[in-house]
This record gives C-alpha cells, structure tokens and sequence, in this order.
C-alpha cells in the first residue's frame, strides 16, 4: 500500500528530517548492503517460481546464490539451490535434482546443520508429489527450535498428509497450525520478507480438513482466506487449489451454480499452469455435477 502524504506537509516534513540528520550520529549499519541485495534476489527468484517462469527463475537463483557467496553465507545458498532443486524435479530433470540436492546436503552437514530443515522440506515436496504421504508424516515433524515460518511448512504438509490418509480423522495438527497461523498473521504486518505463501498453504491445509470433516463453515473460512492470499500475492497455482475446494465445498452444500463457477475458474487455472492431475479431477467434479460420472 503506498503511502500518500499531501504536499503542503512535505517541506516541513523534509526540514524535520534535515534538522534530525544535522544533530544525530549515523544509523547503526547492521548487515552490508550485499546481504540486502542477495536477499531481494532470492525473493525474486522465489516469487518468479511461483508464476512458473522457469527460466527466470533459475538464472535468479543462480543469480542469488553467487552473491551469497560472495561474503560466505550458507543459508541464502541452501534456500536458492531448494529452489534450483524443485524447478528441476517438476521439469523432470533428475540428474539436476541430484546435483542440487547433494550440494545443499553438503552445506548443510558442513556448514550450517540447523538448515537442515531447508533439506527436509525439499524431500517433503518430493514425497508429497509421488503420494508417498505416511513418509512426509515421518519427515513433518514440528519443533520448536524452528522459525516460525519452518514449522507452518511443516504443519501444513503433514495436516496435508493425515487429512489424505485419514478422512475426516481430528489431527492435533490442526490445532498447532491455527495457533501459528493467527501469530504469522502479525508477522506480515511487520516483516515485509515474510511469505504470505506460507499462511495461504496453512489455510488451505485448514480448509482441506475441516472439508473432510464436514464442517463447511469453517472449511469455507479457511479457503476464502487461502483464495484471497494466493490471489494477491499471484500463488495462481494455490489459487486454483483453493477454487478447487470451494467448489468441493458448495457441492457439498448442494449448491451446484456456486460449485460450478468454482470449478470452472480451477479449470482455466490448472490449464494455464499445466497440472493434468488436478485438470482431471476438476473435469470428473464437472461431470458430476452434470448428473454423468466419470
């Protein structure tokens, strides 16, 4: 949101300024300008992964990954080559996956081992694509020594998980991943680096659940703030997601105007970002909505 300031308090806004740097020491320079710059890189490279620019995205990871190197900062590195890595597994590339990983893994167990949870996620995201969901459980696992941020990823994969393998079951990872959700709430008011990504993950998490429990309301809650997120912050592939269960839950409710309107959207969505698994899915709800089954 920009900030609008009327002109006729701008010059006295600036001599206040002025009057501050003239009898003030200099601020404190916390970190060099060159973390600044690889940081906004990475966010870069991130929000480009998100839109599926593929290429972009890889030169910017790269792009970040020097820089981090450039004053020995092992994190940054891991966090861009989690990037390089998934870019690589979803186009198929095996051998670059492996390559990215094992680096990351090297980092990790040489330089920074409570990055280890960076590597974790990886192979969650791995795991979570091949269905192989009793393994993210064992792999999800929330700890308090985690950022805030990790442990929501966390949660949200294994609520994910449980809520595949166990329709309808009440996880107390619900519960934990609510807490954390209404505290990260604040955190983007404050921290402008802060994924809103990672709460709209949460939420669909949430929703997904709560669907599976048949209790609408709640799920509808959980979706529409997922939906609202992923939508501003251009997530268009969570934003299809989220389409996609709206509409599971208006069908639900047997209100079928409202569940096709839904799919349809989900429909465009997946086309545009090339996922056939979630097409099908949406054509078979289509279809049943038509009184045909697939």
């Amino acid at each position: 949101m920009k900030c609008r300031i009327r002109i006729k308090h701008v010059l006295p806004l600036l001599l206040v300024l002025w009057g501050l740097a003239a009898c003030s020491r200099p601020a404190k320079v916390i970190q060099p300008q060159a973390r600044v710059s690889a940081d906004a890189t990475l966010r870069l490279a991130q929000n480009l992964e998100l839109r599926q620019r593929w290429q972009d995205s890889n030169q910017s990871y790269e792009s970040a990954i020097m820089q981090y190197q450039a004053f020995g900062e092992a994190r940054g590195q891991i966090y861009a080559l989690a990037g390089l890595a998934r870019i690589a597994y979803f186009k198929g590339e095996t051998d670059e996956f492996t390559r990215f990983r094992s680096r990351m893994r090297y980092l990790v167990e040489t330089v920074d081992p409570p990055s280890q949870s960076i590597l974790n996620l990886l192979d969650i995201y791995v795991l979570e694509s091949e269905g192989r969901y009793h393994e993210v459980i064992a792999l999800a696992e929330d700890s308090y020594e985690y950022p805030i941020q990790i442990r929501m990823q966390m949660l949200s994969h294994r609520l994910q998980a449980e809520s595949y393998l166990n329709p309808g079951y009440v996880s107390a990872s619900y519960t934990d991943l609510q807490r954390l959700a209404n505290r990260y709430r604040g955190v983007l008011k404050r921290d402008f680096s802060a994924s809103p990504t990672v709460l709209a993950t949460a939420e669909y998490a949430m929703g997904y659940h709560s669907f599976l429990q048949r209790k609408y309301n709640d799920a509808m809650r959980h979706v529409e703030r997922a939906i609202d997120l992923d939508y501003r912050f251009e997530n268009f592939s969570g934003l299809a997601s989220g389409y996609w269960l709206k509409g599971r839950i208006h069908e639900a409710l047997a209100e079928t105007h409202a569940a096709r309107a839904n799919y349809v959207k989900a429909q465009d969505i997946f086309l545009n970002t090339q996922n056939p698994q979630m097409q099908k899915a949406v054509n078979e709800a289509l279809k049943r909505l038509q009184g045909d089954r697939p």
